[in-house]
């Protein structure tokens, strides 16, 4: 009964209980949980903790301002089922598109200590960007992916062809793709008719339920961020398709990277 009233406080923000703060603090909570008020800042401590409850950090969160959020995000969960149940004939493929640039991108590296940084070495010039496209297999993690200069209303008509080619003996595929204008653009829409793609869309806003973004951290991890290759485009594209190559025939690891091989057992 105490860890709930507890909770059902800290859950609102102070302003609700007429305190002008963003964030509770301990004399705050002392002052709106009537058993918590007589003890000290160290008292209240100690009970919050054995309540289970303690001072963390915030996470940035958003919430899909979707409508059909639960409609789309159960048509996906309804088709990962069936993909389990029969991988032979039925396939879901989560799609997306990235783009990155000749410059490379900041991470954190191994340094010296003191007030030098590890440097991100540009060259001189456009920062040219190349696109990808690609798709990861729910059941198995195989990976199909096109790159080039840019991703368009053709590209992706080719790349539909050829997600048709790699999965023959599918009797439906399911395609999970995010809102981007030309994934519904009539053609691109026909394409996807004709090669016996079916559609789902994510909800807006909800890159979270979305696999493939995992994918794209663990190449911008190993391939993309802080590289020495910014007067060497063609190489940085090369080892871009080796990285995604690496799971053309399907990868445990990657389906484990990515959270879904517990969606297996």
């Amino acid at each position: 009964m105490a860890r709930e009233q507890v909770i059902e406080v800290i859950e609102q923000p102070p302003r609700a209980q007429g305190l002008a703060r963003s964030r509770w603090r301990l004399c705050d909570l002392g002052a709106v949980v009537s058993w918590l008020a007589g003890l000290s800042a160290a008292g209240q401590h100690k009970v919050l903790r054995r309540l289970g409850i303690s001072h963390k950090q915030a996470l940035h969160f958003v919430t899909s301002p979707d409508p059909a959020y639960h409609d789309k995000r159960w048509a996906l969960l309804h088709a990962f089922a069936e993909a389990m149940t029969n991988p032979e004939e039925v396939v879901l493929l989560f799609s997306d598109e990235l783009t990155f640039y000749r410059r490379p991108s900041l991470a954190p590296a191994y340094h010296l200590q003191g007030k030098t940084q590890p440097l991100a070495r540009e060259v001189p010039g456009y920062n040219t960007p190349t696109r990808l496209v690609a798709t990861l297999d729910g059941y198995s993690g195989r990976v199909l992916f096109e790159q080039a200069r840019q991703i368009g209303k053709q590209e992706l008509i080719r790349f539909y062809a050829a997600i048709r080619q790699a999965y023959p003996q599918a009797t439906r595929i399911y395609l999970a793709q995010d809102n981007w204008p030309v994934h519904l653009l009539p053609e691109v829409l026909a394409a996807a008719k004709t090669h016996r793609l079916s559609p789902l869309f994510f909800p807006t806003y909800a890159s979270w339920l979305n696999p493939i973004e995992k994918l794209w951290r663990w190449l911008k991890q190993d391939v993309l961020h802080v590289h020495n290759l910014a007067d060497n485009l063609d190489e940085l594209r090369r080892l871009v398709r080796v990285f995604l190559d690496a799971f053309q025939y399907g990868s445990a690891d990657l389906l484990r990277y990515v959270g879904l091989d517990s969606m297996l057992d």
